[in-house]
């Protein structure tokens, strides 16, 4: 039967349409035939959300209704979380009969209607203080909609879908500016509408699209037959009525006076320069007598005679800043913000009077120029050119929600408040000022108990004006703040219009770019960009006594860098060495957020206390003569290395910051030590040997899987990045400084992870050759030389040679004082095993010669080594030559002792072998010994093979 019903109630719009077509009535909507007194609707004209503001129709819809149209034309003030235009309720239960609204999470505006699967959307948001008109039209025959905006279709198609169709029952309530959820009632601030609405009528059919098209341009005002526009057919709550001719509900609700504001306070021309600029726009600079004319005209309509009292001179002139000065080149007057030139001029008579302190000029009596000094005091015209709009930095998420929040976060200059200038944000709050507290409010329109105060000082006019950064008294309502606490907030301009980033806030509202932010120059008038330079943000949880942990899990990476600055002392005997050297320590801490970073890296320094409340890799040296470790001091810099992309601008913050997340900023920690370790000297080479010694650097407490260690490399290397450098004098006392490398030592038993820094020592050998060496070849030459004294002088002899082996004695003796006990050989051993054994050779060849000699038995002296000795008459004042230089050491020689022969080749043997020795001992020590001291080591290499 239900089926039935409906297939009747389509049939019902088609009846008459073909009943027209043939004859009968036509369905023609009724005009209005007054069109100059057009009712308004206010509601919420003051912006506070309200459930007493609507207006009820003293009727009801009489018939139900299978096809109609629904027409409203609508000016929004202010936005609400659901907006709703009009509502009519058949009952409790079906309250949403009929309605339609703007739902501002989804910005978008729909008619709905009780039975249907779908609803008519049109997906845009309007503008505030534009006339709309929006229809909605349904055929229930064809279960066809259309939804007609501004005269164009936007949207039609099937409203009932597979659904049977339900006419709109007659009988209910119907209401404007609020939601029923109850017949009748049920009403929520967070629904309401605040705006304007007129021309409000319902149709019994489907509209044809020019009727709503010639509504749309206002070439008529129609009247529905359900329901038609006539305010005596509502009751008012708080509501208003207005009346406006047709005409003005088609104007584009644009006006060159929405570019302007005329501020009533009197400041001097500086301030009003640089103020107007800070909020988007710029005092009014005339470019020509016409134009500024213009201007004037403008600034005489905004003229509130209350508000603009002391804007005013008794004759009923405006007297305004002229957006002009010669301050920059005397009898120049030009644009004070491009300081070009301007061809306009409108001075009164004998003006301008060219003084040095008279700069400015402001519009007098009959809009006459006078010369007056920038800081005498005025009120000022400023042009917006694109809405002002403010951005409220400071408060909390919670409040700010879109369909929850409190309070907005753009705000905009409309009209006046109390006599002063009021900012209004889009829908939850407005910033207004309270006379009798000498305070700016900013007041929820949701809830009136919560708000923050400023208080005003006229003395200085960047403390007046709520703008830029102040310090807000907060009754309730802000970040859970209450009984008069105090909060920072930020009303700025410096938030793009596009969204696409943002300035910094002086404290005084000028906008200086983000990078000009703490880089240890004043860009700010009030010097406020480089105040609150703190680069570090520490979250409440934090815990420095804690390691980080990666989101991944991976360990902590920790990479290092070694910049030996000296090594003050090497002790060959005491096996160590000190260095003095700077540690450079890089990882990341996710836990961490960075801000007011800046691209060189030595302004980005952390304080020690900052230091001292973070977590640092803490590393022993193991090799360390005695227990040491890095520490964190009054000696430690730490800075942070400006990597990756700042995050998005959290408005939360008064203060702007380019935020960057510990896992992509790195920090550096740098301090010098000077420390002395331990080094396993190997002397084999000794004094032609290379040490590789070690400064070894292991993690404290923290196992390898959670945190390794790494060498820190310069990206921009591409040789010899070892991570480890020496900057010192490499031509050291006794050693010369070779290469330096840094590597992890990987394949270790132990859980947690090191590293180890080598250096290269290369002995300086020319002072022991010089010392010992050449000194000791100089004994053995002098030992050498006894082999020619006579053969008979085996005192002499044999006292050279013990002689110079005591001096090489005692050589070994202070070799053995300079380096440490061995049990192996050093290479200066083998020379010094071969001077003494040589020493002593030569004594024993020189006993075995002496034996061989004849002695006398008594005196002890040579026999003549002669066997036959004549010595003629003639010849005896002869002398005997020398007593060997006869002997043929190949031969027979009978007439020689068979002793002396002997001891005589003895002693040619040790000349010959003595030198055939020294020659092969030398050449195989010095080749042993050169080449070792100049083979390139290979520190990577050499680690491998260690490792």
């Amino acid at each position: 039967m239900r089926h039935h019903w409906g297939l009747i109630w389509g049939l019902v719009p088609l009846i008459g349409v073909c009943f027209g077509q043939f004859g009968g009535p036509v369905l023609t909507p009724e005009t209005n035939p007054s069109t100059g007194h057009i009712p308004l609707l206010y509601l919420q004209k003051d912006g506070y959300a309200r459930t007493d503001t609507w207006a009820y129709y003293n009727g009801t819809i009489t018939q139900d209704l299978p096809s109609f149209t629904v027409c409203h034309r609508y000016q929004l003030w202010y936005q609400r979380p659901r907006m709703y235009l009009f509502t009519y309720a058949f009952s409790d239960q079906d309250a949403n009969e009929l309605y339609s609204e703007y739902h501002l999470g989804r910005r978008a505006f729909r008619v709905c209607k009780r039975g249907t699967k779908y609803c008519a959307w049109y997906n845009s948001f309007p503008d505030y203080y534009h006339w709309h008109l929006i229809c909605l039209t349904y055929d229930g025959g064809k279960d066809l909609y259309k939804l007609v905006v501004d005269g164009e279709k936007v949207e039609s198609g099937s409203w009932s879908g597979d659904r049977q169709l339900e006419p709109v029952r007659a009988g209910g309530l119907l209401y404007m500016g609020q939601d029923q959820d109850s017949l009748g009632g049920g009403f929520n601030v967070r629904q309401s509408w605040g705006g304007e609405i007129t021309q409000f009528n319902i149709w019994s059919w489907a509209l044809e699209e020019y009727y709503i098209e010639n509504m749309a341009e206002c070439r008529s005002d129609l009247f529905g037959d359900i329901l038609k526009w006539d305010e005596t057919q509502y009751i008012l709550g708080k509501a208003e009525i207005h009346h406006v001719p047709l005409f003005e509900l088609c104007s584009s609700g644009y006006h060159v006076e929405d570019q302007y504001f005329l501020f009533p306070n009197k400041f001097d021309f500086n301030f009003y320069t640089a103020w107007c600029k800070n909020q988007g726009g710029a005092m009014a600079v005339p470019k020509s007598t016409e134009h500024f004319h213009e201007i004037m005209d403008i600034g005489e309509h905004l003229i509130d005679s209350e508000v603009h009292e002391k804007c005013m001179h008794a004759s009923g002139s405006l007297i305004i800043w002229i957006g002009l000065t010669d301050e920059h080149e005397e009898g120049i007057w030009a644009n004070p913000y491009t300081k070009e030139p301007l061809d306009v001029a409108f001075w009164d008579a004998g003006q301008p009077h060219h003084t040095e302190k008279d700069n400015c000029a402001e519009a007098y009596l009959d809009r006459r120029w006078i010369n007056i000094g920038c800081g005498e005091l005025a009120c000022a015209l400023c042009h917006f050119p694109i809405r002002m709009n403010l951005t409220m930095r400071g408060l909390c998420a919670s409040e700010t929600k879109l369909m929850e929040g409190f309070f907005d976060q753009q705000y905009f200059i409309k009209g006046y408040r109390n006599l002063k200038p009021h900012w209004r944000g889009e829908g939850k709050s407005h910033i207004l000022y309270m006379p009798k507290k000498h305070t700016w409010k900013l007041e929820s329109f949701f809830d009136v108990e919560k708000y923050a105060e400023f208080p005003t000082d006229e003395s200085n006019p960047y403390d007046y004006f709520p703008t830029g950064r102040s310090d807000w008294v907060i009754n309730s309502g802000i970040c859970q703040l209450s009984d008069n606490a105090h909060h920072k907030m930020t009303l700025t301009n410096c938030v793009f219009n596009d969204g696409t980033g943002y300035d910094f806030t002086c404290t005084d509202g000028t906008c200086v770019p983000m990078e000009k932010r703490c880089n240890l120059v004043d860009d700010c008038p009030d010097q406020s960009d480089e105040k609150d330079c703190e680069l570090l943000e520490i979250p409440d949880d934090y815990r420095r006594q804690k390691f980080p942990i990666t989101e991944s899990g991976d360990a902590i990476h920790v990479t290092l860098n070694v910049t030996i600055l000296a090594f003050p002392i090497i002790d060959t005997l005491g096996m160590s060495y000190t260095a003095d050297f700077v540690l450079l320590m890089r990882w990341k801490d996710p836990r961490l957020e960075f801000k007011n970073l800046v691209d060189s890296i030595e302004l980005n320094s952390l304080s020690v206390k900052r230091q001292l409340g973070i977590w640092s890799p803490s590393l022993s040296f193991p090799n360390a003569r005695q227990a040491e470790g890095t520490v964190v001091d009054e000696g430690s810099q730490t800075f942070v290395v400006k990597s990756g992309h700042p995050e998005d601008d959290n408005i939360e913050r008064s203060l702007e910051a380019a935020m960057y997340h510990g896992y992509d900023v790195p920090m550096i920690m740098i301090r010098e030590y000077f420390v002395k370790f331990n080094c396993d000297y190997d002397l084999i080479y000794y004094p032609f040997d290379t040490q590789i010694c070690e400064m070894q650097f292991q993690v404290n407490g923290i196992p390898k899987h959670y945190l390794d260690l790494g060498a820190e490399v310069d990206d921009k290397c591409i040789v010899h990045c070892g991570g480890a450098e020496y900057l010192g004098n490499k031509q050291l006392v006794e050693y010369v400084v070779g290469g330096t490398a840094i590597d992890e030592l990987k394949n270790q038993t132990g859980k947690f992870s090191k590293m180890m820094v080598m250096t290269i020592f290369k002995r300086k050998w020319t002072f022991h050759f010089w010392t010992i060496f050449l000194q000791s070849i100089l004994l053995l030459l002098v030992a050498y030389m006894t082999f020619y004294f006579k053969i008979s002088n085996f005192q002499d002899r044999i006292m050279i040679a013990i002689t110079t082996m005591m001096v090489v004695a005692t050589i070994q003796s202070s070799i053995n004082k300079m380096v440490p006990n061995t049990a192996y050989y050093k290479m200066i051993d083998y020379w010094l095993l071969y001077s003494f054994n040589i020493l002593i050779i030569i004594m024993v060849i020189h006993t075995v010669m002496d034996n061989s000699v004849s002695r006398d038995p008594v005196t002890g002296y040579a026999f003549n080594p002669r066997l036959r000795v004549r010595r003629s008459n003639d010849n005896k004042d002869s002398e005997d030559k020398d007593e060997s230089s006869q002997i043929d050491i190949f031969g027979d020689n009978p007439d020689w002792d068979p002793g002396w022969v002997r001891a005589y080749r003895i002693n040619v043997t040790g000349q010959v072998l003595n030198v055939i020795v020294f020659l092969l001992f030398n050449i195989v020590f010095w080749s042993v010994a050169l080449t070792h001291y100049y083979e390139e080591v290979d520190l990577a290499h050499l680690h491998r093979k260690k490792k």
